[in-house]
């Protein structure tokens, strides 16, 4: 088995996924809904015209989990390598991770007055 593993890896290079994916979120400014998208290095880039970088182009849908249904496009150029060296974001915000899970957060939490509604249901004293 490790012959076929060995002979695949010859031919088709070990691409392991560490570097294939550049994971892109963002927060739409309609919906104020969180989204996210991937990118495939390997498939989804195509050159600059001067031939010495990548481009891409990505529309990340909201869900319409609360009856809104909005996009956000986001332009991404890559440099000779495959590393991000700009973006441009239009019907949203870029975010980092960690931006990305504070709002996913926020989108899923109940609104207040329902939640004051359970509270006074559990407890009608308060």
């Amino acid at each position: 088995m490790g012959f076929f593993k060995r002979f695949a890896n010859l031919i088709g290079g070990n691409r392991g996924d560490d570097n294939r994916f550049l994971d892109i979120y963002a927060v739409d400014h309609r919906c104020r809904e969180p989204v996210h998208g991937r990118v495939d290095l390997f498939n989804e880039l195509s050159r600059e015209d001067e031939g010495k970088g990548f481009f891409t182009r990505k529309v990340m849908h909201t869900s319409g989990a609360k009856r809104c249904f909005g996009q956000v496009e986001v332009e991404l150029w890559f440099d000779s390598n495959k590393k991000l060296i700009d973006h441009t974001i239009s019907g949203g915000r870029w975010l980092n991770a960690e931006e990305y899970a504070e709002e996913l957060a926020r989108f899923n939490a109940p609104p207040e007055e329902e939640e004051e509604q359970a509270i006074e249901e559990i407890d009608p004293q308060k």
